[in-house]
């Protein structure tokens, strides 16, 4: 689902559900303020200076007590519905933006990944998902301050146009002026997302790094980097959060001060008879019943800013460059190479160019070429992994994206899920054979494997696939010299017992009585 769509279900939903509910709980709370107002008319009689309900005489205290509790009841029944709508909604959006996420990110054009500034992109585009999802959340809670606005407002004028003119005229232009100010945050909050994202990436980089190498004067340079980020992070972090809290406590001072000042206007207007003092008790108890609606609606200009903000980096994700589908199906027992070009950035060498050639599928081939020659490029590419920048790729009909691939760096899923493929099926003999060659139960039962370990488990992974094409990526280069063979063996008989077609990257030489049933294709 696009982005748009997906959030204007979201604005759908809180509109249907979540502003009627807002629009009730705010009806209560003039119903709490009548309440309010008529006990104070019950205490004195001279005091009707907004209603003059002759029946309030003939209501007693406990009365008074009863209607308040069901006033109360609710008010609590409504606003608690609208802010438990308002939370579902929340983590609602929250998962589906992820989910949108992991679909966008599955579909980005593989190239984009070895952009330097991808990183950036995704951290920020992650970080946007709890902002974005916040602010939603922020605003639908604005509406009940919206519709808190439209129904006090006439009645804190009623009771003191004067105290009123004072809050709307000078105190609420101040408060946005402040909260507007909170815009210069959202470049130092991209900043600091883009920094967190580089951060994470070299982090991760140099904990790798420092399993598989030893000497120090790289990793002296490299810790340097770090320390050099983390700087980085320090300097953005601090920046935003110094802003916030210097606008936040504005904010908090200036309620002081106009609190102060609004007392010395109420005394200024009960000394010249001006105001009554049940007056103040009822405007007081007016702000109060509505004090936290309206603060949410003073941000709501600051969180709209970090909504726009949010989905900006979202849109910037989405419209990141997309995979294509370069392979096209024909009914000739081939695959078919033409012109193929590629590379892994616009700056860097070409790996392939004008690269031909027609590959038979009546017996496996064997890539062959130098290291740095494209083995393992080509065979990322024919597995879909890799697209290319020019050229065509035609497969057989119906074997699209049908392959499987085992890649030298032997990043495998949890290894229990090919135990589980294992049990579902029932094996020939054949193939438990391989298996047993491969020593697969004893490695499904460990924790810890080693290179040659992984690359036995790839290689059973790739029958239990029963993908038709196979492309491997050395898959002998750590197995033990003298187990090398055997699983060879094992490996040809399973692979003609499935009629898996395969290729393969090797500087293994393969036994002697397989050599002549093999194509070989050197770069």
């Amino acid at each position: 689902m696009p982005l748009k769509q997906l959030l204007k279900n979201a604005w759908l939903y809180s509109w249907v559900l979540i502003v009627p509910l807002a629009v009730l709980a705010s009806f209560t709370d003039l119903l709490l303020l009548g309440g309010i107002r008529l006990f104070l008319s019950m205490l004195s009689d001279s005091w009707k200076f907004i209603f003059d309900f002759k029946w309030v005489t003939h209501i007693d205290v406990l009365s008074w007590i009863i209607i308040m509790l069901v006033i109360i009841a609710m008010r609590y029944l409504f606003t608690t519905l609208r802010m438990r709508s308002e939370e579902r909604l929340y983590y609602k959006l929250e998962s589906h933006l992820r989910a949108w996420w992991i679909r966008v990110v599955k579909n980005l054009h593989p190239i984009q990944f070895y952009k330097p500034e991808m990183n950036g992109i995704l951290h920020d585009a992650n970080q946007s998902i709890s902002a974005m999802s916040k602010g939603c959340k922020i605003v639908t809670q604005s509406i009940q301050a919206v519709s808190q606005l439209l129904f006090f407002v006439p009645i804190l004028f009623l009771i003191s146009w004067q105290l009123t003119f004072v809050l709307l005229l000078v105190f609420a232009p101040i408060v946005i002026y402040l909260q507007r100010n909170l815009k210069k945050i959202g470049k130092n909050i991209d900043d600091f997302n883009l920094f967190s994202g580089d951060y994470d990436s070299n982090l991760w980089r140099w904990a790798a790094i420092r399993k598989c190498w030893n000497n120090q004067a790289e990793l002296s340079k490299y810790l340097s980097l770090l320390f050099r980020k983390i700087r980085n992070l320090r300097n953005a972090s601090a920046e935003v959060s110094v802003r916030e809290v210097t606008i936040t406590q504005s904010i908090e001072t200036l309620s002081i001060s106009i609190m102060c000042f609004l007392l010395a206007i109420c005394a200024f207007l009960i000394k010249r008879e001006m105001m009554e003092p049940f007056q103040i008790i009822l405007f007081c108890a007016a702000l109060f019943i509505c004090y936290k609606p309206l603060k949410e609606c003073s941000q709501l200009f600051s969180n709209l800013v970090d909504l726009k903000r949010s989905y900006a980096g979202l849109i910037r994700l989405e419209q990141t460059e997309r995979t294509t589908d370069f392979f096209e199906e024909k009914e000739e027992k081939c695959i078919k190479i033409e012109n193929l070009a590629f590379r892994y950035g616009d700056y860097e060498p070409w790996i392939f160019r004008l690269l031909n050639n027609t590959i038979k599928l009546n017996h496996p081939l064997i890539l062959q070429g130098e290291n740095g020659s494209g083995k393992t490029t080509l065979l990322r590419i024919l597995s879909g992994l890799e697209i290319p920048q020019e050229g065509n790729i035609y497969v057989p009909f119906k074997t699209k994206s049908n392959s499987f691939y085992l890649s030298q760096r032997l990043f495998l899923p949890p290894i229990f899920w090919l135990e589980q493929a294992i049990e579902e099926k029932t094996w020939s003999t054949t193939i438990r054979h391989f298996f047993e060659v491969l020593g697969l139960e004893n490695l499904l039962k460990k924790n810890g494997h080693s290179y040659g370990e992984l690359q036995r488990i790839g290689l059973a992974w790739a029958i239990v696939s029963d993908m038709p094409f196979l492309f491997l990526d050395e898959p002998f280069a750590y197995i033990s010299q003298s187990m090398q063979e055997p699983i060879f063996n094992a490996f040809w008989n399973a692979t003609t017992e499935t009629k898996q077609w395969w290729m393969m990257s090797t500087h293994v030489p393969l036994p002697q009585n397989y050599k002549d049933r093999v194509f070989y294709w050197k770069l």
